[in-house]
């Protein structure tokens, strides 16, 4: 039978079936486009939390102070190397902060005298 005696223009089945695939084809680009938007996005949050995540952590040491009593035998040096950490330069840039805090003029102490000493947490 001829298409024209069922009243089916030539053709028309083949324009709806392209049609229908071309708006399958478009939805599944979108579809892709959209999951690859939302990757990318994912991506950029977690890896921004994870490098503040690291920014928190590396200043988190706080300086505080103590005062200990000087037994016999102790030193400047002894008491700078039990307590100073990596936020000094060396042992003697310590050991002239504790000289400073305490008003010393020079590295004598003696037994049963009471210091303030910085450390870090």
């Amino acid at each position: 039978m001829d298409k024209r005696k069922r009243g089916v223009p030539c053709g028309s089945r083949k324009t709806g079936t392209s049609q229908k695939r071309k708006k399958k084809q478009n939805k599944q680009m979108l579809t892709v486009l959209f999951t690859f938007c939302l990757i990318i996005i994912i991506s950029l949050g977690v890896s921004g939390f994870a490098s503040n995540a690291k920014m928190e952590t590396e200043y988190t040491a706080c300086k505080y102070y103590k005062s200990i009593m000087i037994e016999k035998g102790d030193t400047l040096w002894s008491i700078a190397s039990q307590h100073m950490n990596a936020n000094y330069q060396d042992i003697a840039s310590y050991i002239e902060e504790v000289m400073r805090m305490n008003g010393l003029q020079d590295d004598c102490i003696t037994e049963g005298m009471y210091l303030v000493i910085p450390y870090f947490s």
